[in-house]
């Protein structure tokens, strides 16, 4: 893989006038652009509107005193130009490059934009180059803590822990996660890996609406959703290192489309555990709600989370982030970018990231989405059926301490009929309460009471549960038994 320096050089080495990096790591961009212009050994200074173009020209503190110093400078040159994306909304800074650009190309000039987010005028759009500057990786992060660390801090264990709990942050974040962690801990060992892990925590959820779900859940914690479970326990075997010497990419991800409360989001921590990663929940509404820079937003995001890798990312109800941004939704075209931003990574996101989205209503569902490539396989969730509803009520049973032998859960299983995982969940949570109440331990008749007096969901949503259903024929897998039982023909027959 090419580094940050690499590329800047070659794309100056061609002749591109005008790089735009993208990234809120300022001073990291400025030491990849000098390390570019020491390959090349050519001059570099770095503007801003406080200090002008240091070192050669520091009264030009204005964008276009700044573009004819760079023109006087003796080349090859490249001038660093830091927020200057606030400048080009000026036409007449715009007009000044646009008139400086055979100069730039011709003799080996190169304007590098450093800013938060990516802001280029139609002028100029043709002409730039746009870099986003990538996380910095575990040689990087090894790099920074070298120079802060005493020499023997840590334990070769200690050292790898450490820096895999800072992978996903910037390089001052994760300086200030390793000192904090130094301060409590000068031994680097397992409390101070544990520091800069919750320092992440608090910076992915603060900063990019990522989540570090840590209560995962194994495969037997789902009731139901067998042919689900079975697929993900093949997908599981994808992702260990020896299926890419078989040939095999990384699994890619599921959709989960179904009836609310029937375990889709329950789904998505059994899926991170059964392929045995973390798991991060990507709060899409929050990252995209941003008045401005919600497109750098979703990308500084998605890559955290390719940085992170291998990790699960689940991101719940993805129908409400993009309601609307479909053909004729009244989509607006900050909508639309976004979502084609989204897609594209979902198509071509690198390394072992495995995409979890679950959604409630396909209605909302923008079609590219559910084009494949974006995901591997796109399951519908339908209410339990009676075998799924029996194994749900033992779960939760046993759950809270009681032997679901003890129960007529066949009985209570048909006393249940068109009942979500949810409320099954409610049949035992609230027999449990009544018989506390009476001073007792449950019993059957709490549970069937309980189960007669809940009205389910499908009283009152029949129609759009079962317009949800049509949709699934011959669009989804069924994730319940139904698909198990077509699996099981499958391998019978193969």
């Amino acid at each position: 893989m090419r580094t940050p320096e690499a590329e800047v050089g070659e794309l100056w080495a061609a002749g591109t006038p005008i790089l735009y990096l993208v990234t809120v790591e300022e001073a990291r961009a400025v030491a990849v652009c000098r390390a570019a212009a020491d390959e090349k050994d050519a001059n570099v200074a770095v503007w801003s509107s406080e200090r002008g173009l240091e070192p050669i020209a520091p009264e030009a503190r204005t964008p276009v005193a700044a573009i004819q110093a760079v023109l006087k400078a003796p080349a090859p040159f490249m001038a660093v130009l830091l927020d200057f994306h606030e400048a080009l909304s000026d036409p007449s800074v715009v007009r000044t490059i646009r008139d400086a650009l055979p100069r730039l190309t011709a003799e080996g000039r190169c304007l590098v934009i450093v800013a938060p987010r990516l802001i280029l005028p139609d002028g100029l759009a043709s002409e730039a180059a746009v870099l986003r500057l990538p996380l910095p990786g575990e040689t990087e992060l090894s790099a920074l803590l070298d120079g802060i660390a005493p020499p023997g801090a840590e334990s070769m264990v200690d050292r790898h822990r450490v820096l895999v709990a800072a992978r996903g942050l910037t390089e001052t974040q994760a300086r200030r996660a390793f000192l904090r962690a130094l301060h409590a801990d000068p031994a680097l060992g397992q409390k101070g890996a544990d520091m800069v892990l919750e320092e992440k925590k608090r910076i992915l959820s603060r900063d990019l609406g990522l989540e570090l779900v840590e209560t995962l859940e194994a495969a037997d914690a789902l009731g139901g959703l067998e042919s689900f479970k079975s697929w993900m326990e093949e997908r599981a075997q994808a992702f260990a290192p020896g299926a890419r010497r078989f040939g095999l990419p990384p699994p890619r991800g599921v959709l989960l489309v179904g009836v609310q409360g029937c375990g889709k989001s329950l789904a998505a921590k059994v899926a991170a555990s059964q392929l045995g990663v973390p798991l991060l929940r990507l709060d899409l509404p929050r990252v995209m709600g941003a008045a401005e820079g919600a497109e750098e937003n979703l990308a500084r995001a998605l890559a955290a989370a390719e940085a992170v890798a291998p990790v699960a990312v689940w991101v719940d109800e993805i129908e409400k982030a993009f309601a609307g941004s479909g053909p004729g939704q009244g989509s607006d075209s900050r909508a639309a970018r976004l979502l084609g931003s989204f897609s594209t990574w979902l198509q071509e996101r690198a390394g072992a990231v495995f995409a979890v989205a679950t959604a409630n209503d396909v209605s909302r569902l923008p079609p590219e989405l559910l084009r494949r490539g974006r995901f591997d396989e796109l399951f519908f969730v339908d209410l339990p059926d009676a075998a799924s509803r029996r194994a749900i009520l033992a779960l939760h049973l046993r759950k809270r301490g009681r032997e679901p032998e003890r129960f007529d859960l066949p009985l209570l299983a048909d006393a249940c009929e068109n009942f979500s995982g949810a409320e099954l969940e409610q049949v035992v949570v609230g027999a449990m309460h009544r018989a506390f109440a009476q001073g007792r331990d449950v019993e059957m008749a709490d549970l069937r009471r309980v189960a007669q007096d809940l009205v389910p969901l499908f009283k009152t949503y029949e129609e759009e549960i079962k317009a949800l259903r049509e949709w699934s024929r011959g669009r989804a897998r069924a994730a319940g038994r139904e698909g198990a039982v077509v699996d099981l023909f499958r391998r019978a027959g193969a």
